[in-house]
């Protein structure tokens, strides 16, 4: 019986995280229902809770950072000197025949141009071994902006066994960086979770606006996240000036972490509106997961999201999105969806009137008919 070792995301507290496990599951076990689906969790109990009902066994990956390797790399850091190692625990591929990356964002740079090598050198671990390594369902690059990344990534891509990529951005990308041969487009696999939960009849005005914002996103265009709150809570008033309607304010990501925490970055936001405006808004705090946030999803107009696997969320109930980008894989994304980046803004240009008038064309999208076709 095939093993299958999905590996390479934090949690699934981030809904899109959970969206990639279970859309993986369902798209693997659809090719191959006998298949066992493990997947390497470093937060096994609360992984659990979340993934009821996904067939898949879930492997702790905990690793202690007091091992001499991560102290060695941290003193070396204070000196500005690179110390990389493989981070993941090998004996997880026992009995392992193939592994997937499902980190959709690993094999590209953050914010500070800087990133990690660690799964990645896991990867080419996987392979001497003669264990399938691959991406699946990612976004890869640019590196440009970091000459050791771009030098890294091509020999490693070049040597992994298949590229799955979401976009066709990335499969753009890699053919000028000469890797071609194995590299495939697919659909993200959040496109097959819950896919029942839908609209059935289409938009009639823009009544309810559904808001994802992350304080990752605002993070890489503004100074400070208080600068980011002030700045879209002026940018809630024009909304609410303009369609005289009602928001939701939707996070994707329940996190530990403040600068990766929707919850407590939109709870912020709405403390910060006037009274007046906050009577017409309404903060999801119950953490439905992803499937249970469709539920909040099919009850808007238009759904502008930060976080991509939220648009893609709401694409597959046929809600139309705007999407307020912080990466190229945005704008991927919005082609293979619309076929154009009409529907894409990034978050340093919300404010101009151009955005208030693509929400209205976007609100105006047949998505029940175009699903269909």
């Amino acid at each position: 019986m095939k093993k299958i070792l999905l590996i390479g995301i934090g949690g699934v507290y981030n809904y899109g995280c959970e969206a990639i496990v279970r859309g993986t599951v369902n798209v693997l076990k659809e090719k191959n229902p006998s298949v066992e689906i493990y997947y390497a969790s470093r937060r096994v109990g609360d992984d659990r809770k979340r993934l009821v009902g996904c067939d898949i066994k879930i492997i702790d990956a905990t690793i202690s950072k007091w091992t001499l390797k991560n102290i060695i790399r941290k003193l070396l850091s204070f000196i500005n000197i690179e110390y990389s190692f493989i981070q993941e625990n090998k004996s997880i591929l026992k009995g392992i025949d193939e592994v997937y990356s499902i980190g959709g964002d690993i094999y590209t740079l953050d914010a500070s141009n800087n990133y990690s090598k660690s799964l990645p050198l896991f990867g080419d671990y996987c392979i001497k071994k003669g264990i399938k390594y691959n991406l699946w369902g990612c976004s890869v690059g640019p590196f440009e902006a970091n000459d050791k990344a771009l030098s890294f990534f091509k020999t490693h891509l070049k040597n992994a066994t298949r590229i799955y990529a979401r976009e066709k951005e990335t499969v753009d990308y890699l053919r000028k960086l000469d890797i071609v041969g194995n590299v495939e487009l697919v659909v993200d696999p959040a496109f097959f979770v819950a896919t029942h939960i839908l609209k059935t009849k289409a938009n009639s005005g823009i009544k309810r606006i559904g808001i994802n914002l992350s304080p990752l996103s605002s993070l890489h265009y503004y100074e400070s996240l208080d600068d980011a709150i002030d700045i879209q809570t002026k940018w809630i008033y024009s909304i609410v000036e303009r369609f005289n309607c009602n928001i939701t304010l939707i996070p994707h990501v329940i996190s530990d972490s403040i600068n990766d925490d929707d919850f407590r970055y939109l709870r912020r936001l709405y403390l910060n509106l006037s009274d007046d405006i906050k009577s017409r808004v309404t903060l999801i705090d119950t953490d439905p997961g992803f499937i249970g946030v469709k539920q909040e999803i099919i009850k808007c107009d238009v759904i502008m999201a930060a976080r991509m696997h939220c648009a893609i969320n709401s694409i597959v109930t046929n809600t139309p999105v705007i999407f307020l980008a912080y990466s190229k894989k945005a704008i991927g994304m919005a082609d293979f969806i619309y076929g154009n980046d009409r529907f894409v803004f990034e978050l340093d240009n919300i404010l101009s009137k151009d955005f208030l008038d693509r929400v209205e064309e976007v609100s105006n999208l047949d998505l029940i008919n175009l699903s269909s076709k």
